[in-house]
């Protein structure tokens, strides 16, 4: 009787070894999945962020481009309207000598 307590406490003791054994090696598995999980997520998010900046960048450059055209154009309306303006002032100097030498 004795034989067979110490022969069951032994088989106990071996599948207890064994339950630990595989519960270490189950909770490295996961570890190892979790840690893969983590990289790839990490990965995903990266690579959202850069779309999102290049999305971003693209939109403030065409922005950018607008702006210039249209201030090109206003300078270009502007210079168009002094040098009407010029040739309106020479106009009227060139007759205003005229009639002051005549």
């Amino acid at each position: 009787m004795v034989e067979e307590t110490i022969r069951a406490i032994r088989e106990t003791e071996r599948e207890a070894n064994q339950i630990v054994e595989s519960a270490e090696h189950e909770g490295n598995r996961i570890a190892r999945e979790a840690q893969e999980r983590s990289a790839q997520i990490r990965e995903e998010i990266i690579n959202n962020a850069k779309e999102r900046a290049e999305s971003e960048m693209e939109s403030a450059r065409s922005a950018g481009e607008k702006l210039k055209r249209d201030a090109e154009n206003e300078i270009k309306r502007v210079t168009e309207e002094l040098k009407a303006s010029a040739g309106e002032k020479e106009k009227e100097a060139v007759e205003t000598v005229i009639s002051l030498l005549v």
